[in-house]
């Protein structure tokens, strides 16, 4: 989350709970520090005043890091929702400023092609917001990981996040041509059990997503369990076998040749995107600006993202 988004409200109390806030959502006293114009020492000191005030520890600390006690989960997110609110007072009395700051997402593996609109529109207009983003298939909680935002596939299960939905996905079994060419291409879900075939494994649980088609089908002989989207979908392309992956993962792979999609007829339901947020009162004001940006970038709920793949 940003540093700062022009003069905020501040008192010798609330220096204290911004040292402590900024220092969870960056995940260091120096690089708060660095965020709120003060000196190491200055930060430390004030989240140590902090804790003596409230008599708990808030933060567990090592040589390495800094990381919240669950006392200090419970008081980041609400001192975090007090001091948006007074910033957001405050913003709405005094003239416009430009945002500033970082804005920290959490994205799958593969996405990135798929988000850059998006996040090129969003720098077009708040171009002093540095964006950082955590690219990984593991779901990512928002507030222990220090992340803003997360982009999340399917059924959501953090009731303490709102999600904006931004459209479906379809979910598509394909091949590379040289895999069909050897081993010949499905032309029906009972054939499946004649192939080869990997799947993903969910970083989450350990377990692996189960291919899913409008048809019962027995299972490919699996011949890797992938645990990361892109390296999926680069094992599919060197031919290893089949796979059941996101449309907006493999499109461009698709229209240049690279995959074909089998079993078309077949495909499930789509799979679900949304973008997530903290289910908070108030919001910074960079991060209620990039929700506006893709409420425009995205339109209507549900559009699905992978428009460009057409039923074949």
């Amino acid at each position: 989350m940003s540093s700062s988004n022009g003069q905020k409200v501040s008192t010798p109390e609330l220096v204290k709970q911004r040292s402590f806030v900024q220092t969870v959502r960056t995940g260091g006293i120096a690089s708060a520090a660095r965020a709120l114009g003060l000196t190491p020492s200055a930060v430390s000191k004030n989240i140590s005043r902090l804790e003596a005030e409230l008599g708990v520890q808030l933060l567990a600390r090592d040589n390495r890091r800094v990381v919240p006690t669950e006392r200090g989960l419970r008081a980041y997110e609400a001192y975090g929702a007090l001091l948006a609110e007074l910033d957001r007072l405050q913003a709405t009395l005094a003239a416009p400023a430009a945002l500033t700051g970082q804005l920290a997402l959490s994205v799958p593996g593969g996405t990135l092609a798929w988000l850059a609109p998006l996040l090129r529109a969003y720098r077009a207009r708040h171009p002093q917001v540095q964006l950082r983003l955590n690219v990984s298939d593991a779901h990512s909680d928002l507030v222990r990981d220090r992340n803003d935002l997360a982009i999340r596939f399917g059924h959501l299960k953090d009731s303490r996040t709102r999600a904006l939905p931004l459209g479906s996905t379809p979910l598509l079994v394909c091949a590379a041509p040289a895999y069909l060419a050897r081993a010949g291409t499905p032309d029906r879900p009972a054939a499946l059990g004649e192939h080869e075939g990997l799947l993903f494994r969910l970083p989450d649980t350990g377990k692996t997503r189960p291919v899913q088609l409008s048809e019962a089908a027995p299972a490919w002989r699996c011949c890797a369990v992938i645990d990361d989207g892109q390296a999926l979908v680069q094992a599919v392309l060197a031919g290893f076998g089949l796979a059941q992956l996101p449309a907006l993962l493999v499109q461009d792979h698709l229209e240049q040749g690279r995959l074909v999609e089998v079993l078309a007829a077949w495909r499930p339901q789509p799979l679900a995107v949304n973008l997530l947020y903290p289910d908070a009162p108030w919001l910074p004001a960079e991060l209620d600006a990039f929700l506006d940006e893709a409420r425009r970038h995205f339109g209507q709920a549900e559009a699905q993202v992978a428009s460009a793949i057409r039923s074949r």
